[in-house]
Formats: C-alpha cells, structure tokens, sequence
C-alpha cells in the first residue's frame, strides 16, 4: 500500500484540492483517513469532518465514521496506537492511502502527535501543499528542518495559486522537490446559491428560480446607497450581505448583476424588493445572524467543495493531472 500524508500551510493552502485530485487521478483503490476532526457539517449520517464526507461522497465509501474518528484535545490527547488502529481500519485493502493532516502545522507537537509523528508511525510519505505566500515559503522550510532533524523526508512539494513562481527555485535550492505548480483557478473559489442556503439555514423569501446561481465575490451593504451602486457595478455575480430594513441597498443590488441577497437579523423586506426580487430571480435569504457573522460564514464557503458539483470534481482533477507530476506521487 502506497501511503501519503497531506501536510498543508496555512489555512486554505488548497490541500482538499489537491487530495481530491491525487484520488480521482490514481487508476487503482483508493482510501481517504484524516485522524482529527475539525470543520464539521450536517449529513444524513450525523454530524461529520467536512473533508472526510466530501471524500467518501467522491471515493464512494459507505462508512463515515472511522475516516475521521478522534479529537485532538491537549489536555486529553489520543495515543498514537489510537490512530494507527484507525487507519488499519479506514485503509483495509486500499492500494492508495490519503491521510490528510490538520489544518495547523503545529497541531499535536505537545504530546508527540504531530504531522511528522504520525507520519512516520503510518510509514507514510509527507507531501506538501502551499501557497508562494513568503511567510508560508518560510514555514515550509521550517517544517523541512523539523523534518530533516526527526528522520523525516519531505517526498515531494506542491504550490498553489501560483504558476512559474520564484518560491520554486528558493524551495529547490534548498534541497526540496516541487512537483507541481497549480494555478489561480477563479471558477473554484465560486460556489452556488444553494450553499448559502444550506450553510445559514436561510429562509428563501423570493427569487427560488436563481438558487443554482454561482456567486463569484461578496459585498457588504453597510455604506450609504450613493457609495453602495459604485461597488455594486464593478462586482459580478455577488452576494449582497445587508440588513434586511436597508431598502435603498436591496434595491441599488437588485439593478445591478447580484446572485443573492442575504438579509440579517431576521428582518423582512419590503413588498417592492419582494415582488423585484422574484421577477428576476434574485433569491432573497433570509437569515438571524447578524452582518459580520454572516459575511465571516459566507466567506468559508470559499475553500468548500461539494461533492455534488460534478463541474468542480471535474475542473480539480484535469488541474491536478496536467500540473503536478502524478508520476513521482505513484512511485
């Protein structure tokens, strides 16, 4: 069994991207395990790590539960047979085996669970992902010193959102191997009306007809409507975030190129942006919390991938194959 661990830097670093390419592109058995829990979403199944479900959906795997099965608590850590008994399990029979790290870089250095503790007691090979960010290029060579004094190995670096990057040849002087570049890809950080819904658990008031809209950029609604239109013309396919008594902001959304609008504080609009809304099909969304939660929800959405969106699977796994040398991952 060949057995990799995602390691990534920075949060949103692209290393779900880059798991989902790795298994849609290996021709063989594929197995996903990621040993601690972190974002979690409702499922038919129960409550889940967001990634795990997004892999099982896409590796077609019955059994959620021993894809992502602990907690990293640092006051009451796991032990490491802990996990490695939970790989056995998750991974039975798999020819590739994708074991996808914490968020953190630092996550498990306390109690000797870290990415390079656990790493090794797989036997898995350590693969990279991260921006050319310079302050992410200086925590992986960092890691790659921690790495190099604990007998670990770096097999193998992938950037994101960069191409034909200078944090190539920095990382390659410094011994490490960059096996691919991936590009700014925009149509990957969109993500549908749909998602918004379901994510703050939104009340559609108007506007059903466009919940398959993409939305491409946010704004939100807090300046005055004169300021407001100015900003609303050069943004496409936006989500306008603002308070549902703001009828001038709605209503300066609803004549420009807006996908939703998404009203807090649980306040109605009124009948004018109701009846607008629908003619056009502008989903009006109803939600309680207030604007900057609402907005710091919105923009999670960003690095989410669902496993029903055949065109970004898609989209993911052509990007993979044609920049990063799949080769040297294989062997």
């Amino acid at each position: 069994m060949k057995k990799i661990y995602l390691v990534s830097v920075g949060e949103r670093s692209g290393k779900t991207l880059v798991s989902l390419g790795i298994a849609r592109n290996f021709p063989g058995r594929v197995r996903f395990f990621k040993p601690f829990r972190e974002n979690l979403v409702n499922t038919p199944k129960g409550l889940v790590d967001q990634d795990a479900f997004l892999m099982a959906e896409v590796l077609k795997m019955d059994d959620l539960g021993p894809l992502s099965p602990l907690v990293y608590d640092i006051y009451d850590p796991v032990a490491m047979e802990d996990i490695t008994k939970a790989f056995e399990e998750a991974c039975a029979g798999a020819e590739l085996a994708l074991v996808e790290g914490s968020r953190d870089l630092t996550t498990g250095f306390t109690h000797g669970l870290s990415h390079i503790d656990i790493a090794k007691a797989l036997g898995a090979s350590i693969l990279l992902v991260s921006s050319d960010d310079p302050l992410a290029i200086d925590s992986v060579s960092m890691f790659d010193s921690l790495c190099r004094e604990r007998g670990a190995i770096i097999s193998g670096v992938i950037l994101n959102n960069c191409e034909k990057s200078k944090a190539r040849r920095v990382l390659e002087e410094k011994g490490l191997e960059v096996i691919g570049e991936i590009p700014n890809i925009p149509d990957l950080k969109s993500f549908k009306v749909w998602e918004v819904v379901e994510l703050m658990d939104a009340k559609v008031l108007a506007g059903e007809g466009g919940l398959e809209k993409d939305v491409k950029s946010l704004l939100v609604g807090a300046m005055n409507p004169q300021t407001a239109i100015r900003y609303m013309r050069r943004s496409h396919g936006k989500a306008v975030i603002t308070g549902g008594d703001r009828t001038d902001i709605q209503m300066a959304a609803l004549s420009t190129d807006t996908s939703c609008i998404v009203l807090t504080g649980g306040i109605r609009p009124s009948k004018t942006v109701m009846s607008r809304a629908e003619e056009i099909d502008v989903p009006l969304l109803l939600v309680e919390y207030d604007t900057l939660t609402s907005a710091e929800m919105i923009e999670h959405l960003i690095a989410r991938i669902e496993p029903r969106d055949r065109k970004k699977l898609d989209q993911i796994t052509r990007v993979v194959r044609t920049k990063v040398d799949l080769e040297s991952i294989w062997s």
